[in-house]
């Protein structure tokens, strides 16, 4: 499963467009119908629900890319191929068709405000699971300012950590922090990065965390994905500070354009565990 959180989804050009085609498909046949009426050419007014037949499809289709399904949505394609193969009488088969097709409107408002996001694939496939792709939205931006190479570097460090290649994951630590010097707005980044480089090194050495060691400001807990247990139980205060640098340094290294999503994707399931909550 290749996805990203920038393609098909609520708001984005594709689902639009798909929206659009909802409404526009299921009036537009039923219109054409009518107007091929009027010009003479009589047939069976039951054809003229194709349009609605596509429209449910389409809706349909949007609602399965959603994460939470709506039933109503999913099944309106089977009322619609009712409507299409029984036999109609023109008037009512014409107000069955235009009530449908504004059912199916209102449905597709529905779901497009009630039932949230799709998790449709976008161009090159990728998507986040859950809590981590809500967390990467959540500090998208943040560091916009950054150099290609910081987050190529974030993504380095984060996926040898997952490997447990730690002596590797810290010298590539140290690295970025070299390359990235005073560049502003890197100051939580650059801490981030000695964090893991610190904790890498004494996973080496020792399982227990040290007396002292590397934390984030309080300034910055509003971009960390798990909040802090509080010094009352050290060793997970220890653990949940590696955590969130981890966690900072693959949405940074996903939220880059370029970003090799393919080989993150494949630490997603590492990346889900350092979740807290």
């Amino acid at each position: 499963m290749t996805r990203t959180d920038a393609g098909l989804r609520s708001g984005s050009a594709g689902t639009k467009f798909l929206e659009l085609l909802v409404p526009v498909l299921s009036f537009g046949g039923t219109l054409a119908g009518i107007f091929i009426w009027s010009l003479g050419v009589h047939f069976g007014i039951q054809y003229a629900a194709i349009g609605c037949v596509l429209g449910s499809c389409i809706l349909a289709y949007l609602a399965w890319i959603r994460q939470k399904k709506d039933i109503v949505s999913l099944t309106t394609p089977i009322y619609a191929f009712i409507f299409f193969v029984v036999p109609a009488d023109y008037l009512p088969g014409i107000v069955l068709q235009l009530l449908f097709a504004a059912g199916l409107t209102i449905l597709l408002v529905r779901l497009k405000y009630r039932f949230g996001a799709s998790d449709e694939p976008v161009p090159d496939g990728t998507v986040l699971a859950g809590s981590l792709r809500t967390y990467a939205e959540r500090v998208q931006g943040s560091f916009s300012c950054l150099p290609q190479g910081g987050a190529e570097s974030a993504g380095e460090v984060f996926i040898r950590f997952a490997r447990g290649d730690y002596e590797e994951a810290a010298r590539e630590a140290d690295l970025a922090i070299q390359h990235l010097g005073p560049v502003g707005g890197a100051q939580l980044l650059i801490r981030a990065f000695s964090i893991v480089s610190e904790q890498a090194a004494h996973l080496n050495r020792s399982l227990h965390p040290p007396e002292r060691y590397l934390k984030f400001a309080s300034e910055y807990s509003s971009l960390l994905a798990n909040p802090n247990p509080g010094s009352r139980d050290r060793e997970q205060e220890y653990h949940t500070t590696l955590y969130n640098a981890l966690l900072l340094l693959y949405a940074t290294a996903w939220n880059r354009s370029g970003a090799d999503r393919e080989r993150l994707l494949a630490c997603q399931d590492f990346a889900l565990k350092l979740f807290t909550q």
